[in-house]
């Protein structure tokens, strides 16, 4: 997905009625937006930078729940014509299901996405989308479209839906753990981050996360560091190879493509010439949860002590390696001269926090892009556990860049953006306001 880069997504009807993988995104973006007003989460879809854009229907918050069979009952009702199965058949979180109506073991369709179900989700969508716009019942409508959605061919779309689905943490029916298990072994990893965050919340114990191969190296090096890091993000124990890591492609390119691509641009060695190298090069769990990065803030810490580097001339951080960069400033006395956070969800600090935050960090860029899938569910998820969460961050602590790139959560993480949009100018520029 990183190598797609969309500038130019699809609007309206037009998802469903174009074909390719800006469609299926843009696709997922309209589901995405359903989605979240369905959840009481209006105020994350009007909060982010281009969501006017894309003409998402408005609807209310669905209040009760939505459960799967009434989807069967609303295409029946409202189309006349039956659903392709029976939900009750398949009530369960796993393979094989046991049937309410007959008691027998009922193997769910493996791949379904490439078989009839997923022709038939193809062709209903645009119908219930259309429904969602002219229908006295909107909000059934769109629930309608998340149960349909995770039939969809297009994985994006699948993922998107059953992680919606996921977050209300019902009743959870054929196929939303499926679907999210597909996608944690997606080669693009805005879907697997999205899959995992979802899965891990409701079946924690599922044998395809234990699967996945993981990144247990220990960091135990006394080498003395340079000035600058990387700080990667979330899940990135389950990915490789990994853009943050010596040797990958951004880290290269930050590295040692000074006035190469760039020839206007002789300030680019400032951005990385000088990013730490060696094996021991700091990581974390990568963990989702506030204390995974409140433990991975102290260990960047103890890192740098270790190092004998107790301050960075820059951070470079992915995701919620932000947050654990914020964090080590704020509490465990990191100084650095400049954060440049690509894709981090900003989550609300105290005014406490921020001003110990302005006194230890000199400079801080936000690199987002529009819509993005990851940073928007995000928001969700923290909101679900009563934790404060704002839709930026306070413009007179960051200076936030909006990229006009859309939905992919690791599309800063490649170098053909930070060529076409001269990012590494815009820091190089930045860093030279640094005291």
């Amino acid at each position: 997905m990183s190598e797609l880069m969309i500038e130019e997504p699809v609007t309206g009807m037009d998802v469903f009625l174009k074909e390719g993988e800006v469609s299926a995104w843009s696709q997922a973006a309209q589901v995405l937006g359903l989605g979240l007003q369905l959840t009481g989460n209006r105020r994350v879809l009007e909060e982010e930078e281009g969501a006017s854009e894309l003409f998402i229907p408005e609807v209310p918050e669905l209040t009760p729940e939505f459960i799967a069979p009434w989807a069967e009952l609303f295409v029946q009702d409202h189309f006349k014509e039956p659903f392709p199965f029976r939900w009750l058949n398949f009530p369960g979180w796993s393979q094989p299901i046991q049937s309410e109506i007959t008691n027998l073991v009922t193997p769910a369709p493996e791949r379904w996405w490439e078989g009839e179900l997923g022709e038939w989700a193809l062709e209903m969508m645009p119908r219930l989308y259309d429904a969602v716009r002219t229908s006295d019942d909107p909000a059934a409508a769109a629930a309608t479209m998340l149960h349909v959605g995770q039939l969809s061919p297009h994985q994006i779309v699948r993922v998107v839906s059953a992680a919606l689905l996921a977050q209300r943490k019902t009743m959870l029916w054929w196929p939303t753990i499926e679907a999210l298990a597909d996608g944690c072994t997606s080669e693009i990893e805005t879907i697997q981050q999205m899959a995992i965050e979802a899965l891990i919340r409701v079946a924690p114990r599922h044998p395809v996360l234990k699967s996945l191969p993981q990144d247990n190296e220990q960091n135990d090096g006394t080498d003395l560091a340079w000035t600058s890091i990387i700080v990667p993000g979330t899940w990135t124990r389950f990915r490789r190879p990994s853009w943050w890591r010596p040797g990958e492609a951004l880290f290269r390119y930050l590295q040692g493509e000074p006035g190469t691509d760039e020839p206007n641009d002789g300030t680019l060695i400032a951005v990385g010439e000088d990013l730490y190298d060696r094996d021991d090069h700091y990581r974390w769990t990568g963990g989702y949860t506030f204390e995974d990065r409140i433990a991975a803030a102290r260990d960047l810490s103890q890192w740098a002590a270790k190092h004998a580097a107790p301050s960075f001339k820059k951070v470079i951080a992915h995701s919620h390696g932000g947050n654990v960069a914020l964090n080590a400033a704020a509490f465990n006395d990191l100084s650095i001269g400049m954060l440049v956070m690509l894709h981090t969800p900003p989550h609300q600090r105290s005014q406490d926090e921020w001003r110990l935050i302005g006194t230890r960090i000199k400079r801080i860029v936000a690199m987002r892009p529009k819509f993005d899938f990851v940073v928007m569910l995000d928001r969700c998820w923290t909101g679900l556990h009563r934790t404060p969460v704002t839709g930026n961050f306070p413009s007179e602590r960051v200076r936030t860049l909006n990229v006009p790139i859309w939905f992919d959560h690791s599309a800063l993480t490649n170098p053909k953006a930070w060529r076409k949009h001269r990012l590494a100018s815009e820091v190089a520029a930045e860093f030279n306001h640094v005291d």
